[in-house]
């Protein structure tokens, strides 16, 4: 019996598929957002901030995160959108 999910291609055999690259983002997003020094190692070192959370980038997504991640808009706007966050309100001091 085959589960769908065999042969060349397939999502069984990447590296990791779609939703676990979109989750690793969305991760390494959110996490940017309420942790500061994590937003600097982001983005300064992205494979070596990633792999703090057990996440390992390929080329590609360190690639995008360099270059195509627009980080001074982002500069901007981090420390107001931490603070709109008040995550101490539900996470108290972990950050």
């Amino acid at each position: 019996m085959t589960d769908g999910n065999t042969g060349a291609g397939t999502p069984s055999e990447e590296e990791y598929g779609h939703t676990e690259r979109q989750l690793a983002f969305k991760l390494l997003a959110a996490h940017a957002m309420v942790d500061s020094e994590f937003y600097v190692r982001l983005r300064d070192d992205p494979a070596a901030a990633a792999d703090e959370l057990h996440i390992a980038l390929r080329e590609d997504d360190v690639r995008y995160l360099r270059e195509i991640v627009e980080w001074p808009v982002l500069d901007k706007y981090a420390e107001e959108i931490r603070t709109a966050l008040n995550t101490e309100a539900v996470v108290g001091s972990i950050w």
